[in-house]
């Protein structure tokens, strides 16, 4: 799938200047940009030389820009096309969720159910080409040359659908009514100023063009436009065309069409009946001398009856290109109507070889071959020549043959689904199950994905049509998952907020991931649009690709872009949201930091703002219940708690000591302490804490719980004796480096003999904590006589 890429005007303009540059010390780069089809090619120098030197060979004046680095761009889609690519889009999506449910319901590939079903999705992509037509004929600047593309485009749809998905549902039934469908819809033949042109003479009959437009009009079966001119004929000077001109519109008008009958069997009775009838008019004409023949009528007459008798030398002559005809594809659209009656989908390889040793296509002309290889029943020719046509249609095309049970790898044969000997639909006939491109070998690359890969490639020139392009790639097994696994890892993303984003997050404390309404820029019962997606900016296009990851079970992809965002949350000072993420990519280390941050916050800002940045982290049981467990490897997010619940129970203590409620702040800062859940480097800084309620006239701690304080007060002396004390004083001596302050929070008293820049020691923090000492030991004694000398509660 990979192409050559050239630079224009080229990066070196002639061999010599390659040479001279492979001669440097410098070397050529290549980055890829992961948004669109851009890439920047760059010097990359070798040994001393510097980058803006500029290097021999490459001329400053014979390319733009002169700074070592160059930018190129390919493959960009006009506006108008972006309107089908999208509105083609949600028929395919729509498309893939209804093949898997017939797929899961056991509905049989040969089945009219399954035709029916792949006919009114063909029918929805016919009706995206059309409305694409329709814009593409009132846009102020007429394309013509685009304009015919599409409808060659739609053409060959209609003739697919003609062939492969009838609207029936029945592939063995009778072909030449539909086949002239197509040919009339797609191949207008007489044009109606013909038809005027003769009418508006007294004597038609006199025009060279008469007797032609008559065949026409009844090898098209629009024997209608032709009784006027029937009816002239009555004034022809010829007594014996006067004579047989009446027999004309009868005859024509009694042709059987099998469109008209309930049954195959009422059309052949009916239709030798009409030959009988035809027959004795071919007798009358016979005793004709040739005196009675006037001027070029009796030709035009043989003519007109050789197309009634289906005479095949007769059809060639008058759809033949030099006569005015619309060549081999006429004649195949007429020949189940005039020909054989009985034409079927399994004769169309026979009878188009038969037709082209008469009337050979134009090889040079990619529409007349595409259309010859669905005729023949040559699917994988097919495919690849629709796709030559256009790489949307081709791609959508393999993915409908996918649907009706044909799957070709990209390195087998011809992938011919019949040949002339065995009918159009042999190899269709012992269709296996369909299978989704996930179960495909992983070694082997059928061509419909191949195919929904280029275009999805040609989807990435355009940044706004990303979702479009993720989507095509999912759905093309493990090889377009591991194409979309590489785009993701490489895709920029960023966390700004803009304020329209930040009306729709206001009041959202479940953090970033898996608890919003994933429909973000797309409103419910609204279609995707390309101008929502290309919207999608900061956290709102962060969150959509991590549903992407979700929904294709990119989990690899999923933490590493969770871990990027994290860290870019943190920049950011959203450790809210960047908790969220990180627990998604499971990230213990992450959550591990973003606590000792937020604990940072509290030494740089105080309480208060530790306390608003703490309740900005998501609820635990909402991340439990929306992330999947083995992404933790079996430890399930419980492995983060011990981190997060001392920032929930710290800012819980703070704010109940600021209400006032200072009993259940004492039983908290407590139990903290006894459930380990405090960082030891935290231990002095809680201890300061207790030391203000210690000193109230309430006892708030029993004694238990105050023997508890000065458990871990004891033990920090026994530390910091062995010469560990900064393990556990490290906040502390934080504290007190910043402000100069002897204790924390709102018991902090100034010291203005501390310089804040100072460097304290771990006995200048013991010495603080000899106020927390002192205050044990006043605590318990108060407590001690409060009960009488009587130990207890």
């Amino acid at each position: 799938m990979s192409r050559p890429v050239g630079l224009k005007p080229p990066l070196f303009p002639n061999p010599e200047s390659l040479k001279q540059f492979a001669g440097s010390d410098a070397c050529l780069g290549v980055a890829l940009s992961p948004r669109a089809n851009e890439l920047a090619v760059f010097t990359v120098p070798i040994g001393e030389r510097k980058l803006n030197q500029g290097f021999p060979g490459i001329k400053a004046a014979s390319i733009p820009g002169q700074n070592g680095a160059w930018f190129a761009k390919w493959g960009s889609i006009d506006d108008s096309t972006v309107h089908l690519y999208t509105d083609a889009f949600v028929t395919f999506q729509a498309f893939q969720g209804t093949a898997a449910q017939h797929l899961e319901d056991g509905v049989p590939l040969d089945s009219s159910q399954n035709l029916e079903f792949c006919h009114r999705y063909v029918e929805l992509y016919h009706g995206n080409v059309q409305a694409h037509l329709d814009r593409l004929a009132v846009e102020q600047d007429f394309n013509a040359k685009l304009y015919s593309h599409y409808s060659t485009v739609l053409t060959t749809l209609h003739l697919f659908q003609t062939i492969y998905a009838p609207q029936s549902g029945i592939v063995a039934g009778l072909v030449g009514e539909e086949l002239l469908f197509w040919l009339n819809i797609n191949f207008v033949a007489p044009r109606s100023e013909e038809g005027q042109m003769l009418a508006a003479k007294e004597k038609p009959w006199l025009e060279d063009e008469f007797w032609m437009y008559l065949i026409r009009c009844t090898i098209r079966g629009l024997s209608a436009g032709a009784m006027h001119f029937f009816s002239t004929l009555a004034s022809h000077p010829s007594a014996t065309l006067r004579r047989i001109a009446p027999l004309l519109p009868p005859l024509l008008k009694s042709h059987p069409r099998s469109t008209s009958f309930r049954s195959e069997h009422e059309f052949f009775s009916a239709h030798r009946k009409w030959k009988d009838s035809l027959r004795r008019l071919r007798s009358e004409i016979e005793l004709l001398e040739d005196s009675d023949g006037q001027g070029d009528w009796r030709e035009g007459l043989e003519d007109l009856l050789g197309v009634l008798e289906g005479n095949q030398e007769v059809i060639m002559k008058v759809c033949g290109e030099d006569v005015g005809g619309g060549g081999w594809r006429e004649v195949i659209g007429i020949w189940g109507v005039w020909v054989e009656p009985n034409l079927r989908r399994d004769d169309l390889p026979d009878t188009l070889a038969l037709i082209l040793d008469s009337l050979p296509l134009d090889p040079t002309l990619l529409e007349e071959t595409v259309h010859a290889a669905a005729l023949a029943g040559e699917a994988k020719r097919f495919i690849q020549l629709s796709s030559e046509l256009d790489i949307w249609f081709g791609s959508h095309i393999g993915d409908v043959f996918l649907k009706l049970g044909y799957n070709a790898s990209v390195s087998s044969g011809t992938g011919a689904l019949s040949t002339p000997s065995t009918g159009l639909f042999a190899e269709l006939d012992d269709r296996q199950p369909r299978k989704g491109s996930e179960d495909q070998d992983e070694d082997s690359l059928t061509l419909r994905d191949f195919l929904l890969m280029d275009y999805a490639a040609i989807l990435h020139s355009d940044p706004s049509l990303w979702q479009l392009e993720f989507d095509y790639l999912a759905a093309c097994g493990d090889v377009g998952r591991a194409r979309l696994g590489e785009i993701l890892r490489r895709m920029a993303v960023d966390v700004e907020v803009d304020e329209k984003e930040k009306s729709t997050q206001k009041g959202d404390a479940n953090g970033a991931i898996g608890l919003k309404d994933k429909t973000m820029a797309i409103d419910d019962g609204e279609e995707p649009t390309t101008e929502k997606l290309g919207e999608l900016t900061g956290l709102q296009r962060v969150e959509k690709l991590v549903e992407w990851c979700k929904d294709y079970e990119l989990w690899d992809e999923l933490r590493s872009l969770c871990k990027v965002v994290a860290q870019l949350l943190v920049r950011k000072r959203r450790y809210g949201d960047a908790v969220s993420y990180s627990i998604w990519a499971s990230d213990v280390k992450g959550v591990g930091r973003i606590a000792d941050l937020l604990l940072e916050e509290y030494i740089e800002h105080g309480a208060a703002e530790f306390c608003s940045l703490v309740s900005e982290i998501p609820d635990l049981a909402d991340l439990r219940l929306d992330t999947p467990s083995f992404l933790f490897n079996g430890r399930g997010v419980e492995v983060f708690t011990s981190r997060l619940q001392f920032l929930a129970r710290y800012a819980e203590f703070h704010e109940k000591f600021r209400s006032g409620d200072k009993k259940d702040a004492a039983k908290i800062l407590v139990l903290m302490l006894k459930s380990g859940i405090v960082p030891r480097w935290w231990w002095g800084v809680v201890l300061i804490d207790a030391a203000g309620m210690l000193e109230d006239e309430a006892l708030w701690f029993t004694d238990e719980e105050a023997y508890e304080l000065l458990r871990h007060l004891e033990e920090i002396y026994i530390r910091a004796q062995q010469g560990c004390g900064a393990d556990y004083l490290g906040a502390l001596q934080k504290i007190m480096k910043k402000s100069g302050m002897g204790s924390s929070d709102g018991n902090r008293q100034e010291n203005t003999n501390l310089d804040p820049r100072e460097d304290w020691s771990d006995e200048q923090a013991i010495a603080q904590l000899e106020a927390v000492r002192l205050a044990l030991a006043r605590y318990l004694a108060r407590s001690f006589t409060a009960r009488a000398g009587r130990p207890g509660v």
